[in-house]
């Protein structure tokens, strides 16, 4: 596309390694792209210590075909001069011809009206129409049946297209022994989809885009204006008059709506725990309509793939996935592909399925926040860990033509050796009331069977909400005998009380510290009281060893029997409560006094307000203020967008009402209202306290 059709709007952002530090210096840091340890393509710098895999993955055309690259369909920009070392989609070069490309991305052309030549002529025909150099030969239909007849291209994609030119042999490119220039299609009609208006079948519903009687022009060009994302483009000859067409030639601009890149397969050289993922990303043109989806998965070996083998002549034969030379090791890529798709009389062996390797990789996880992973602390990779393996996923999406993300380099920590080969958690109770104050118990046991373990003598704990108090901590061993059992007498933070420790306590998490714990079997419980304010809260774990300031998360699973109820097979990190989607929005509110004497004293010189909401999915509307007892306003207090969670005086200094209005005038004293109003997708919800104000 013409650099001048559009303005590239370029946003540096900056990891201020300062702000993580904390969090990650202990970690090893490895960057995707950029000037990074490896790039984009696979190339692993010299003085790196991991290894890159070029990717395999399954062609989206043919499950059953499988490629190496980084990138299906070619759609990626590697090489782009005005942000080097970054990715973004490619662009429909001017003058480009999109429609030679077509086979390669799984499109094609077809006449489903023809059947007066054998398919082998038609198929032959049809491909040499998209080729881009002169064959000599035509599509022609210059006997009986001409009305009617039908060209179907799928461009194999969605492309900005501006441009369908079609025309007969001695046309365009010169060819005085076919002197057919004179063949051209007269009285046609053309049809488009842009891919995504389809039938249930997945058929195109039609749109009707120009009709012409009598054309007079052999080259004839159909211009598209404005430009369109389209998939499919139909040709239909509307009078019996004999033609041919030697070429059919699709132009376009902007970038590919759709272009997907595939990380190389990143060797760690042992298991390691992931840390952050941030990334720095740009913009071309406005961000209303494009988007790019981020997403990893992770792997105990070097593909996600499973390959097969399969008998020959057998019926129902089972499918192995074990290579054939040497039985212990699974059946690669390379090996498969020397079997025969079809095995004969003389082969024993022939090719299987091609597969998702499920057993030994994650799947892909949900595409990562935008907004996290540009922030110095970035977005918590939520893939599992510790494992050798990881690889990335970059989906760019676009409805503008002229707009796309740019992805300027992928960076995440990670540690290795692990603290654990698997940390299994669970919390109970998993089914409680909604803004209460509840117990919990929070388990975790220990696989560390391996010895090439670190062991972990800090554990961290995302809450939701700030946990009421932190009351005991229980070590058991692999033998069940209790080998620390502490109550927490102080909840002051950090509280150290002999070898244990409330290390922090934060609005939506906490963590304690206890003595190593390095043995196989090994159970860590946590005793705490907090409230759960939403239908389902995942509790979030991770270990930490403090010198190393390595980590390692938490598997949900069977820690322990923690409750004569405690059925093993629901064992979880989530806990529920289903009453709230029942309830109001609205959970505790606390005024902090009754009566508020804004004199200067420092005493009760504020309403100090905090209260809770419940039950939003995403973010609702809340509107907090001051009224009188005739619900006249007084003075707002918030009015804005919010979660669930508690709001207080310390997140929000506004809810500290000094007694003034917003005039900033001193009330008269008597009695007033708070007003709290939540306006959530589904409901809304309301509520007032009243509270005096004297002098």
């Amino acid at each position: 596309m013409r650099r001048n059709l559009f303005k590239c709007y370029f946003a540096v952002m900056v990891i201020v390694l300062a702000l993580w530090v904390h969090e990650a210096s202990a970690a090893e840091v490895l960057t995707i792209g950029g000037q990074g340890q490896i790039s984009w393509q696979g190339r692993v710098a010299s003085d790196a210590a991991v290894d890159a895999i070029k990717p395999e993955y399954r062609s989206p055309f043919d499950p059953q075909v499988t490629e190496i690259g980084n990138t299906p369909s070619d759609l990626i920009d590697f090489n782009n001069a005005e942000f080097p070392n970054s990715i973004l989609p490619g662009q429909v070069g001017d003058g480009q011809n999109i429609s030679t490309a077509i086979s390669g991305r799984g499109g094609g052309i077809s006449s489903p009206t023809v059947f007066d030549i054998s398919d082998a002529q038609l198929r032959g025909s049809l491909e040499q129409l998209i080729t881009a150099s002169p064959t000599g030969k035509a599509f022609e239909r210059k006997g009986n049946f001409v009305l009617g007849t039908l060209l179907v291209i799928d461009l194999g994609g969605r492309f900005g297209v501006n441009q369908l030119r079609f025309f007969p042999r001695n046309t365009v490119f010169s060819s005085p022994g076919t002197p057919f220039q004179g063949d051209f299609l007269k009285n046609f009609e053309v049809h488009i989809n842009d891919g995504v208006i389809l039938t249930k079948a997945g058929n195109p519903i039609w749109e009707f885009y120009e009709g012409r009687m009598n054309n007079d022009e052999a080259v004839t060009t159909i211009d598209i204006d404005p430009p369109r994302l389209l998939r499919f483009l139909r040709l239909r000859a509307t009078s019996s008059i004999p033609f041919e067409v030697e070429k059919i030639q699709i132009f376009g601009e902007g970038f590919f709506p759709t272009a997907r890149y595939l990380s190389p397969v990143v060797d760690l050289g042992s298991p390691a725990n992931w840390g952050q993922l941030r990334w720095l990303q740009s913009l071309v043109g406005q961000g209303d309509k494009v988007d790019m989806q981020i997403r990893s998965r992770t792997g105990t070996d070097e593909t996600p793939l499973t390959y097969t083998r399969k008998r020959v002549g057998l019926k129902d034969a089972q499918e192995i996935t074990l290579s054939v030379d040497n039985p212990d090791q699974p059946l690669g890529r390379r090996e498969y592909l020397k079997l025969p798709e079809k095995g004969g009389q003389s082969d024993v062996w022939e090719r299987g399925s091609v597969r998702d390797d499920l057993e030994h990789w994650s799947p892909w996880t949900s595409p990562y926040s935008l907004v996290d992973g540009i922030s110095p602390t970035g977005t918590k990779i939520l893939s599992p860990g510790p494992r050798r393996y990881i690889q990335f996923r970059v989906d760019f999406l676009s409805n503008d033509l002229s707009a796309s993300y740019v992805l300027g380099e992928l960076s995440f920590d990670y540690t290795s050796p692990p603290l654990a080969d698997a940390l299994i958690g669970e919390i109970f109770p998993r089914d409680v009331a909604a803004a209460e104050d509840i117990s919990f118990v929070y388990a975790l046991r220990t696989e560390m069977q391996t010895g090439e373990v670190q062991g972990f003598d800090t554990f961290e704990l995302q809450t939701g909400t700030r946990v009421t108090r932190v009351e005991r901590v229980e070590i058991i061993d692999r033998n069940g005998v209790t080998v620390v059992d502490h109550t927490f007498a102080e909840q002051e933070q950090p509280t150290v009380e002999g070898n244990l420790e409330i290390a922090s306590i934060t609005d939506d998490a906490f963590s304690v510290k206890f003595p190593l714990i390095v043995e196989h079997g090994s159970v860590l419980k946590i005793y705490f009281v907090s409230r759960v304010l939403s239908f389902s809260t995942t509790f979030e774990g991770r270990a930490l060893l403090a010198a190393e300031e390595a980590f390692q998360g938490v598997i949900a699973g069977d820690a322990d029997l923690l409750a004569e109820d405690d059925i093993s097979y629901k064992s979880d990190v989530t806990v529920l409560s289903p009453s709230v989607n029942t309830g109001s929005l609205i959970g505790s509110i606390a005024l902090g006094t009754p009566v508020i004497t804004p004199n200067g004293d420092k005493v009760n010189d504020q309403l100090v307000l905090s209260y809770e909401i419940l039950a939003v999915v995403g973010t609702a509307g809340i509107r907090v203020e001051v009224v009188d007892l005739g619900g006249r306003p007084v003075r707002s207090l918030f009015d804005g967008l919010g979660q669930n969670g508690v709001y207080d005086a310390k997140r929000l200094p506004a809810l500290a009402w000094d007694g003034r209005d917003e005039h900033n005038e001193l009330v008269p004293p008597g009695l007033y209202l708070v007003r709290i109003e939540v306006e959530g997708d589904a409901r809304a919800s309301a509520t007032v306290r009243s509270f005096g104000v004297s002098y």
